[in-house]
């Protein structure tokens, strides 16, 4: 197969790990008290997207289940911010991760995942368009716990815009590396479990 690229690879793609919904919601209502908002929970990466951050800082929280190795000063560089990494900084396992249902979950694919969190979208809300990275840099993976049915992901790829809505208990492979939102026309918050994959082993 051809090196791997946003553009030989799918929009979104059921990843088929096994998982109990019902275990998973189950893990995910422990903590419920313990979501904070994104800023405070993505220390360094907040400031790679600051005008996003504004746009979504009242309507998205976060609890992470891995933290920064460290924090790097801030650079306006996007080739310095991927030449040192940032995303796979976030590679120290919390005590809610360790030996819990999401280690097992994630611990099914094959390359060492980092930035694993769980993420809460307020109901009737956005996170508007924006380009994360290529599989190159990174595999995002989300698995819905609550309320996919009333989420789409959207996606602007080849001219035109694409729609998905994915199952709760599914962990998908989203192509992040094109310019994509979320809208939660449900009126109870959307969570998922999200995650980024330092290899594409699982995809191809």
């Amino acid at each position: 197969m051809d090196k791997l690229s946003k553009h030989n690879l799918p929009t979104v793609m059921d990843m088929g790990l096994d998982i109990d919904l019902d275990l998973l919601r189950a893990e995910t209502d422990k903590l419920s008290e313990k979501f904070v908002d994104v800023r405070t929970a993505n220390p360094m990466l907040c400031m790679n997207h600051e005008e996003l951050v504004k746009s979504v800082y009242d309507n998205f929280e976060q609890i992470n289940l891995t933290t920064p190795s460290e924090i790097l000063p801030h650079t306006t560089s996007i080739r310095e911010r991927l030449k040192r990494r940032e995303e796979h900084l976030y590679n120290v396992p919390t005590e809610d991760y360790t030996g819990s249902y999401f280690e097992k979950i994630v611990t099914q694919c094959k390359a060492p995942a980092s930035r694993i969190r769980i993420t809460k979208l307020a109901p009737g809300k956005i996170i508007p368009f924006h380009v994360d990275y290529d599989v190159s840099y990174g595999v995002r993976c989300v698995v819905p716990i609550y309320g996919s049915n009333n989420v789409v992901n959207l996606f602007k790829r080849d001219d035109k815009t694409e729609a998905y809505t994915l199952k709760d208990g599914t962990a998908n492979f989203l192509n992040i590396g094109y310019k994509h939102a979320v809208v939660n026309m449900g009126s109870k918050p959307r969570i998922a479990l999200m995650f980024t994959l330092d290899g594409t082993q699982d995809i191809k």
